[in-house]
């Protein structure tokens, strides 16, 4: 069965679209006298708004997604997304059935209780449980294949919860590291990461954490992915200097696109974040004026400190050959895009690996090897900074 509805940005009518039981959209009519609402990453053609649009979904692939789509009936993460409406913690995008009533008042959910009845199932498989009693649930759009849950804090605020893979907790240990490393930098604009207990796979307790939405209202979350889609990109070619480019031609200052990024390299190089793709680099934007209002809290450090490297395959690891999902393959050709090489001040940058004693206990033989690992990497950004051009450097010198 195909129902039409508007998509809505705000109380913003920007197009009429029908869309069929498994949440596949055809026949887009846009309003053109609302064109600039129009989702920046569909703005181009038909077919990068249904990329847009399929984005918006839950990733199949996210762990546990199967069983809570079975357990909730739907068909798909695309039948869910509508059911919900298509709304997001992260943006002020919906959408309006055609002949109903509903306003952005009514439904947003950065205003209305909601359960996250998706995020739920995915994190409490066994035995669905509130994780701070004061959790209320509808579903929300979030991305990534790690289990996510968005909670109502007590005090109103939404926060996110995120799990691992397998056995271990360091993922979520990660993202504390990482918020650390960015306090003792004196650098604000991260995501600050708390950890929290939760159940797991087999009725067990494990370890996660929670961030507080940096969205609201009044702000929303564009993707580097989504603004990737309004240029041309030549095949093999570096993403780093399109972004750049669509980020100063929406307004960013060029010092301000060069100063975020040389941080963010950089950092990501010392605690060897291999994930930092395209939606996990965001710009925040104002909804009524859409204006740009700069970089998102950096977010999402969770894949790095080697967590998903064998413990034999860390005392034989080559730092300067990693492989990264990011601006090109090779982590240490990141450096290259660096400006200004001493953004990090490599003398606070020392850490306490005390963290990672949360663990699970068989992970605690890892320690010291991160640590000494760790290490390696301050000192190659030690040469950098002192001028050395390290990823042309040769991978025997890890030996």
């Amino acid at each position: 069965m195909t129902r039409e509805y508007y998509l809505m940005h705000k109380d913003i009518m920007v197009c009429l679209m029908e869309i069929d039981s498994g949440g596949a959209v055809s026949g887009v009519r846009r309003n053109e006298s609302a064109a600039a609402h129009f989702p920046l990453g569909g703005q181009m053609n038909n077919m990068k708004f249904h990329e847009w649009w399929r984005d918006r979904a839950i990733p199949k692939t996210r762990h546990g997604a199967k069983t809570a789509l079975q357990k909730l009936g739907y068909s798909s993460t695309d039948s869910a997304l509508v059911n919900n409406l298509a709304l997001s913690l992260s943006d002020c995008y919906w959408i309006k059935p055609r002949g109903e009533t509903l306003s952005w008042k009514e439904v947003n959910l950065f205003a209305n209780d909601f359960v996250d009845t998706f995020g739920e199932l995915t994190l409490n498989r066994d035995h669905v449980i509130d994780l701070r009693n004061k959790t209320r649930f509808n579903s929300a759009a979030s991305q990534g294949e790690l289990q996510k849950k968005w909670c109502i804090a007590g005090d109103g605020r939404r926060y996110l919860v995120k799990g691992n893979y397998g056995d271990s907790w360091q993922q979520s240990l990660n993202e504390l590291f990482a918020a650390a490393l960015h306090r003792q930098q004196g650098f604000s604009n991260y995501t600050e990461y708390l950890p929290v207990r939760l159940q797991v796979d087999g009725n067990r307790e494990g370890l996660g954490c929670l961030c507080y939405d940096f969205c609201s209202e009044h702000i929303e979350s564009l993707s580097a992915w989504e603004l990737l889609q309004t240029v041309k990109i030549r095949q093999n070619e570096s993403l780093y200097y399109p972004l750049k480019e669509v980020c100063l031609r929406l307004g960013m200052p060029e010092e301000e696109f060069d100063s975020f990024m040389d941080y963010e390299i950089l950092t990501d190089y010392l605690i060897t974040n291999t994930d930092r793709h395209m939606n996990n680099i965001a710009v925040m934007r104002d909804p009524d004026t859409l204006k740009l209002l700069g970089f998102a809290p950096i977010f999402d450090s969770g894949n790095s400190m080697f967590y998903n490297i064998p413990y034999e395959e860390l005392k034989r690891l080559h730092l300067r050959d990693i492989r990264t999902h990011s601006f090109v393959e090779r982590e240490s050709r990141l450096l290259q895009y660096v400006r200004n090489r001493n953004c990090v001040d490599l003398s606070k940058a020392e850490m306490d690996f005390s963290v990672y004693n949360m663990d699970i206990t068989e992970r605690h033989i890892r320690i010291p090897l991160l640590q000494e690992l760790y290490e390696k990497k301050i000192g190659y950004l030690r040469a950098f900074q002192a001028g050395k051009d390290i990823w042309k450097t040769s991978r025997s010198a890890d030996r």
